[in-house]
């Protein structure tokens, strides 16, 4: 009926990478009765920091601000006497301006990552989000899994035409589905920390598994 015979094979690949990049965001958080107190105290406790950061050996051009905002804090106060049974409306009023900085820190020796954590733990951050592990090349890694599931789906394809009895022709379609990647975690701890003066900081070990789906479509002659 003029239909070119074809077949349609998938294949799944996934390669396993060792992270080698650890990333740790926090914020430092200041309040005081004008701007530039508040300022002031956030720079003088950030300089700090990034300094202790900096003497590990991280890069400055690893380390970015994030966000920088400014934000006046209220206060609701009588605009009259209460005499118990009937109040006047309250009004907001501004007591003070609260400032903060959010700092991204890339760790590219990762078991210097707890080391960092540790840092900021002894200056009294709260604010911290991460590690969070990656691989600095993920072009790379996703290139190597895209080659496993191409050579599935070539043997797949080569497989399935010898036991119809046909041999494979030309491509004429292929597509590529991103399967992304997850961080599986290993049993051993790695105990970390700047010095003994220092809290310690243990973290999981793990490994990205970096995953990739194709779809390819051969005619049979």
């Amino acid at each position: 009926n003029g239909q070119m015979a074809s077949i349609t094979v998938t294949g799944e690949g996934e390669v396993t990478a060792i992270p080698d990049i650890a990333t740790i965001t926090f914020t430092t958080r200041e309040s005081a009765k004008t701007v530039p107190e508040a300022q002031k105290l956030v720079e003088a406790k950030m300089d700090a920091v990034l300094k202790d950061i900096a003497a590990l050996g991280v890069d400055k051009k690893d380390t970015k601000t994030l966000s920088y905002t400014v934000n006046p804090k209220y206060e609701q106060q009588q605009t009259g006497y209460c005499n118990g049974y009937v109040c006047p409306p309250t009004k907001s009023i501004v007591v003070g301006y609260e400032v903060a900085q959010s700092i991204s820190v890339k760790v590219r020796k990762v078991d210097q990552a707890g080391e960092v954590l540790g840092l900021l733990g002894k200056a009294s951050i709260t604010e911290i989000t991460g590690p969070d592990f990656t691989v600095d090349d993920m072009d790379k890694a996703q290139a190597d899994a895209k080659a496993v599931a191409i050579k599935k789906a070539q043997d797949k394809a080569r497989q399935e035409a010898s036991a119809l009895g046909v041999s494979l022709g030309a491509i004429i379609s292929f597509s590529e589905d991103n399967g992304g990647y997850y961080h599986m975690y290993r049993s051993d701890v790695m105990s970390m920390g700047a010095s003994p003066a220092e809290a310690k900081v243990s973290l999981p070990q793990g490994e990205n598994v970096i995953k990739s789906r194709v779809t390819i479509t051969y005619t049979l002659k």
